[in-house]
C-alpha cells in the first residue's frame, strides 16, 4: 500500500515536471501494486470465508458467543466479545486505509491530467532565503 501511495505520487511529480514520457516507469508498478491492494482490502472486508474475511470471522464469533459456545482460540465468552471486537476494528481500518489509497490515486489522475494542460512545468521551489543578522 505505501509503496503504491509512494509511486502515484512520484507519477504526479513527472506530470508537473512535463517528462510524461516516463512516468511508464511509475506507472505500471503503482498500477499493479493498487490492484492487489484494492482487491486484498475487498477480500479482508467482504470474503465470506471465516478464514479470510474480517467480518465473517466476526459473524462466526458473535453467533457462537449468542449461543454460549466458546470457539478456539478463546477460552471464555469474554475473550470471544474480544475477537469480534478487534476483527470489526480490523474490518474499520482495512476499510479506512483501502479509501486513503482510492482517494489519493483519484487526486493524482486529476493532478497529472491536470499537469498535462499547461505548458510549462508546474513544479517550483521558494529559493532559500538567508535572514540577515540584527
Amino acid at each position: 500500500m505505501l509503496a503504491a501511495v509512494a509511486l502515484t505520487l512520484a507519477t504526479v511529480v513527472l506530470f508537473r515536471m512535463k517528462r510524461q514520457r516516463y512516468a511508464w516507469v511509475t506507472i505500471l508498478p503503482a498500477s499493479w501494486l493498487v490492484l492487489c491492494t484494492v482487491t486484498a482490502s475487498l477480500m479482508k472486508l467482504f470474503a465470506s470465508d471465516p478464514r479470510v474475511g474480517f467480518l465473517a470471522h466476526a459473524s462466526r464469533f458473535a453467533d457462537a458467543a449468542s449461543r454460549g459456545e466458546v470457539l478456539a482460540p478463546a477460552k471464555s465468552l469474554a475473550e470471544m466479545q474480544r475477537i469480534v471486537m478487534n476483527d470489526r476494528i480490523d474490518a474499520a481500518l482495512c476499510a479506512l486505509f483501502l479509501a486513503v489509497v482510492v482517494s489519493i490515486v483519484a487526486y493524482g489522475v486529476r493532478t497529472c491530467l491536470a499537469a498535462r494542460r499547461i505548458d510549462a512545468p508546474s513544479v517550483s521551489e521558494l529559493p532559500a532565503t538567508v535572514e540577515a543578522a540584527a
